[in-house]
C-alpha cells in the first residue's frame, strides 16, 4: 500500500510502548548453568494529535527546539510535521518582474545559551514505520497561487506563474537519530510552482541493502545562519513575472505550498 502524507504551508523522542513480561517460572538448563533470560516486548505506539518535543534544531547547542512563529507540529507515523511560515521581503509595487527574498524565521530562546535567535526557513518530516525499507521522498508545490482580497475594488487578486526556490538545502537530524540519518545526496534545490511538485529530498539509503537509514524525525533548513556561504536570508527566492503587474496592487498576497511525504518517490 502506498503511503503519502501531505501538510499544507503558508507563504508570507517520543518513547516506544514496552511491555514488559510478568514474573514467570522458567526451569533452568542444565547446559547453561548460571544462565538467565531477560525478556521485553514492544507494541505498537499510539501517537497523540501533536508532537511536543519541539523542532528539530540545527544546532542543538545554541538554538532553540521552539519556533517562534510555526504551525503546532504533527505527530503519526508517517508525515509531514510542520514547516516554518515564509514572510517575504515587502516589494513596491511594479510593471516589472519581482524577485523577493524570505526572511528568517527566529526561535525561542529556552535557555540562556540560546543565542542564536534568528534560524533559517524548514520542513520537518518523521518515518516511524516498522519496516526494512525507509524509501520516501519529499515534495512541494504551490497549491493555492499568490491571492489578495482588494475589499476596495470588491475583488480577489491573483498572481499566478510564480516560482519559489527552495535554496542551500541541509537536511538535520533529531539527535536521538543520528545513527539512522541517511546521506544528503538525494537532497536538492527545488525550484517549486503550481503546476508539478518538485523532490526537495529523496531517502537514497532507505532499502534494507543500503542500511534501512531514514526512520526518526528530521528536518531540511534552506540555508545556514552559522555559514555564511549558505546565507539564510538568501535561500528561499519568490519570483514573480512582470506580465502578473496587472495583478499586483498594494497589499498583502498569501499562497499556500503544500509538502508532501511519500513513499513512492517521482518518477
Amino acid at each position: 500500500m502506498k503511503l503519502t502524507h501531505k501538510l499544507a504551508g503558508t507563504a508570507l523522542l517520543a518513547a516506544l510502548a514496552v511491555a514488559a513480561a510478568g514474573p514467570a517460572t522458567k526451569a533452568a538448563d542444565p547446559n547453561k548453568p548460571g544462565v538467565g533470560e531477560g525478556e521485553i516486548e514492544f507494541t505498537s505506539k499510539t501517537y497523540e494529535t501533536y508532537d511536543t518535543s519541539g523542532v528539530v534544531p540545527p544546532n542543538t547547542d545554541s538554538q532553540s527546539t521552539r519556533d517562534t512563529d510555526s504551525t503546532a507540529l504533527l505527530d503519526g507515523e508517517f508525515l509531514v510535521q510542520g514547516m516554518s511560515k515564509l514572510v517575504f521581503n515587502s516589494q513596491a509595487a511594479t510593471t516589472g518582474a519581482v524577485t523577493s527574498w524570505a526572511k528568517p524565521t527566529t526561535a525561542n530562546p529556552t535557555t540562556a545559551s540560546d543565542h542564536v535567535p534568528a534560524r533559517a526557513n524548514w520542513v520537518q518530516f518523521k518515518d516511524d514505520r516498522q519496516t526494512d525499507d525507509h524509501t520516501y521522498e519529499l515534495t512541494a508545490k504551490i497549491t493555492r497561487n499568490f491571492q489578495f482580497n482588494d475589499t476596495a475594488k470588491g475583488k480577489v487578486r491573483n498572481i499566478t506563474g510564480a516560482e519559489i526556490t527552495y535554496g542551500n538545502p541541509i537536511l538535520v537530524a533529531d539527535a536521538e537519530n543520528e545513527s539512522l540519518k541517511p546521506s544528503s545526496n538525494g537532497i536538492k534545490t527545488a525550484v517549486v510552482n503550481e503546476t508539478t511538485p518538485a523532490a526537495v529530498f529523496t531517502n537514497t539509503d532507505g532499502t534494507e541493502a543500503n542500511g534501512s537509514k531514514g526512520r526518526g524525525r528530521y528536518a531540511v533548513y534552506f540555508g545556514d545562519i552559522d555559514n555564511p556561504a549558505k546565507k539564510a536570508e538568501e535561500s528561499v527566492k519568490l519570483e514573480i513575472p512582470s506580465n502578473q503587474a496587472q495583478e499586483i496592487m498594494n497589499g498583502k498576497y498569501v499562497a499556500e505550498i503544500t509538502w508532501t511525504l511519500s513513499e513512492t518517490p517521482l518518477p
